[in-house]
């Protein structure tokens, strides 16, 4: 009897133990995921604005290429923008105040982009679109959209209001050329735009 009491008394232990490890290594599992997916987000998104970043919008790129290549996108087409006189509003106001309107103008950016593709800060005070599924003409139209957009912006700082133009290149997405040939085209068209006056859209 005392054998059967000390075997079921351990074997209890065991199982308790058990549940409690289960338990554990079940909780540690979760930190694991939620770290991995907060180091996946970290790594992804731009951490001023909350866009994406250059590397996660290669990956779309890419991606988008892809379903061009096999009949699923339509039309694609590429803008870059660059906020004109910006190294001025650092100069004037402050690099805090430059944050603050790199973030009012990706907050706009990506209400506006939800239903044209993606965007993303492409580095410094430059942003890259994709327009999925649009050709030149309608990507236009839809930076027209955002331009106006600009142009009503006022970002409050200290006892200002900040106020910004910004310059786009527009360029049409070429099977034949590449994805990185119609970056480039469009870079091109942006400064462009930008030795004839900025505040401009050139396609």
């Amino acid at each position: 009897l005392i054998q059967i009491l000390n075997t079921i008394f351990i074997f209890a232990q065991i199982t308790a133990v058990m549940i409690i490890f289960t338990k554990d290594a079940q909780k540690m599992e979760q930190k694991l995921v939620r770290y991995n997916t907060k180091l996946q987000k970290l790594a992804s998104v731009d951490a001023l604005t909350g866009l994406w970043n250059r590397r996660s919008m290669w990956e779309y790129i890419r991606a988008v290429e892809y379903d061009y290549e096999v009949g699923n996108a339509g039309f694609v087409s590429i803008a870059i923008a660059d906020i004109d006189f910006f190294k001025k509003i650092n100069d004037t106001y402050g690099h805090d105040a430059g944050d603050k309107v790199l973030k009012a103008v990706a907050g706009l950016f990506m209400d506006k982009m939800k239903t044209y593709g993606r965007v993303c800060r492409w580095g410094g005070e430059e942003f890259l679109f994709v327009f999925y599924g649009r050709n030149g003409d309608a990507a236009y139209d839809a930076l027209q959209e955002i331009y106006d957009e600009i142009h009503r912006l006022t970002v409050p700082y200290e006892n200002e209001e900040i106020r910004i133009t910004m310059t786009f290149g527009l360029e049409e997405y070429d099977k034949n050329d590449g994805m990185e040939m119609a970056i480039r085209r469009a870079d091109e068209k942006l400064y462009q735009g930008k030795e004839t006056g900025r505040d401009k859209i050139v396609y």
